[in-house]
């Protein structure tokens, strides 16, 4: 068993969170609440605070909040690569 400290997680949940707000905006829909960034956005603010308070009760708790901060980070990273792709400024 493995305690992750509390930082670790919520610095990986702060990415997630900024990866997810920039394609939030790139991606320019119609309606933003519907898309899978918003609900990341949302979801990482969300688990920050979890992580913030409730990490030291359990070592696997930390675990937890840590593999899924990971798996937020890397689906994030994943959906990068669907984002169209640059204009020139001219």
């Amino acid at each position: 068993m493995f305690f992750v400290p509390a930082w670790i997680s919520n610095l990986l949940l702060l990415i997630t969170c900024y990866i997810s707000g920039y394609q939030l905006v790139q991606l320019q829909r119609p309606n933003p609440l519907v898309v899978l960034q918003f609900y990341m956005v949302l979801f990482c603010l969300l688990l920050m605070v979890m992580v913030a308070l409730y990490n030291r009760v359990n070592p696997w708790l930390s675990l937890g909040f840590f593999v899924i901060a990971v798996i937020n980070i890397s689906t994030m990273l994943r959906q990068n690569r669907y984002l169209p792709p640059r204009r020139r400024i001219e």
